[in-house]
C-alpha cells in the first residue's frame, strides 16, 4: 500500500511544473494539487485505521437533502468534473501515474481495503474520473443498493370481494 504516496506526489510534481509554465491555470492546478494532497492525507489515516482496527462509522447519506449554507460568506467552486479531464490539460504526463493507481488498486490488498471502507472509494473516484482510468476499478464504482424483494400479499376473500395486491376489486 505504499505506492499511493509515490503515485501521488509524483502527479503533485507534474501537476506543481504546469502551474509554474502556465499562469492561466495556475490557481485550477494548485487547486488540483491541494485536492490530491488532502486526497492522500486522507487516504493514508484510513488505512492507518483500517490496519490499527479502529475504522471510523461510515456516515449516513444525505442524498435527496437540501444542503445547508455554512455561512455567508462561504462560496463553493466547483472545477472541472469531466472523466479524463486533467489528462486532457496535461497530456501523457500524467498517464503513468493513471496506469500506477488502476494497477494499485487492483492488487489484493487494496480490494480487500476498499472492501472494508467505503470512505475510501469516495475519496478515489474523483481522483480516477481526472485520470481517466479504464475499465473503471469495479471496487471503485457506487454500490448501488438493492430494494428490498417486495412480497406480494396473498389474495383476501371478504364477502364475495376478492382483493388482490395490483389488482381491481373483482366481484366473486
Amino acid at each position: 500500500m505504499g505506492n499511493l504516496a509515490f503515485i501521488l506526489t509524483g502527479l503533485q510534481a507534474v501537476i506543481a511544473v504546469h502551474a509554474a509554465r502556465n499562469r492561466a491555470l495556475t490557481v485550477l492546478l494548485v487547486a488540483m494539487w491541494g485536492r490530491i494532497a488532502r486526497a492522500r492525507t486522507r487516504l493514508e489515516r484510513l488505512i492507518a485505521r483500517w490496519r490499527a482496527g479502529i475504522l471510523p462509522a461510515p456516515r449516513k447519506s444525505r442524498a435527496g437533502q437540501i444542503a445547508r449554507p455554512t455561512g455567508a460568506l462561504s462560496i463553493r467552486v466547483r472545477g472541472p468534473n469531466g472523466r479524463g479531464w486533467l489528462l486532457g490539460l496535461l497530456g501523457y504526463e500524467v498517464v503513468p501515474f493513471g496506469n500506477g493507481l488502476r494497477t494499485l488498486l487492483s492488487e489484493p490488498e487494496w480490494v480487500e481495503f476498499l472492501a472494508a471502507v467505503p470512505q475510501a472509494r469516495r475519496i478515489l473516484r474523483p481522483l480516477v474520473r481526472m485520470l481517466s482510468i479504464d475499465p473503471l476499478p469495479e471496487v471503485i464504482l457506487k454500490v448501488r443498493r438493492v430494494a428490498p424483494a417486495i412480497v406480494p400479499a396473498p389474495a383476501v376473500a371478504m364477502a364475495g370481494v376478492v382483493v388482490s395486491p395490483g389488482s381491481q376489486f373483482l366481484r366473486g
